[in-house]
């Protein structure tokens, strides 16, 4: 079940479409109020010492295309252009249950020496996973999300809708890309700039190509990568 409430000033005219690239603020907690888990507000993100969350105030995202937990996407949709909402996502929409077969004891050999710490997030045979225990001969591992099993609160409110020069950088950054991005003439150019290859960028470059070539009005695509010391 999932509860919504709603504030602001939208009304009806104002309800959004899948599809439709809109600006939106959030902050996410555990639903029983004791911990943020992500947020758009830098303020609040360093008042909750979140690591590795660039908080940088409002994103753009596209309705209707998994950018958001489903019950935050309706509550978006419901809002409206200048409206607000809070609304209760249960694990099930979210980062799902915990599943115990995911919980394995390996021998502690298979984990980096100076990592061997409870709490810990680890790579284990390329598996990204959390300590749960360790003793001299053996960790038990766990492979579940950190949010597994959590139910969340969002409050989210809705900027406005996103005009169609903007929606090139506002997908770009929505895939975590800092790069600068030119649209001529239906070619999409984008640079990025950065220090070495990584596997990650890659991933979320390929992401956002596929995106942009379904969601924006482009023929080709082009994405360079230039690496300085």
């Amino acid at each position: 079940m999932t509860d919504t409430n709603y504030g602001g000033g939208a009304d009806h005219a104002s309800e959004l479409d899948d599809g439709e690239f809109v600006r939106i603020e959030y902050t996410a907690r555990t639903a029983a109020g004791d911990r943020v888990v992500d947020t758009t507000d830098p303020a609040v993100a360093t008042d909750a010492d979140l690591a590795g969350i660039a908080a940088d105030g409002p994103v753009v995202v596209v309705l209707g295309e998994g950018h958001l937990f489903e019950p935050v996407k309706e509550a978006v949709r419901e809002a409206g252009v200048g409206g607000s909402a809070t609304v209760t996502v249960e694990p099930s929409d979210a980062f799902g249950e915990r599943d115990p077969r995911k919980v394995e004891t390996v021998p502690v050999e298979l984990v980096p020496s100076d990592r061997r710490e409870a709490g810990r997030e680890v790579s284990v045979a390329g598996r990204t996973c959390v300590i749960e225990s360790v003793d001299e001969e053996t960790a038990t591992l766990d492979y579940n999300h950190a949010l597994a099993g959590v139910t969340l609160e969002y409050e989210v409110s809705v900027s406005g809708r996103v005009p169609e020069a903007d929606r090139p950088a506002g997908l770009c950054a929505l895939h975590g890309l800092d790069a600068d991005v030119t649209l001529s003439e239906r070619e999409l150019s984008v640079s990025v700039t950065a220090t070495e290859p990584s596997a990650e960028r890659d991933r979320r470059r390929r992401a956002f190509v596929r995106d942009a070539k379904r969601l924006l009005p482009v023929d080709s695509v082009t994405v360079a990568e230039t690496y300085e010391k």
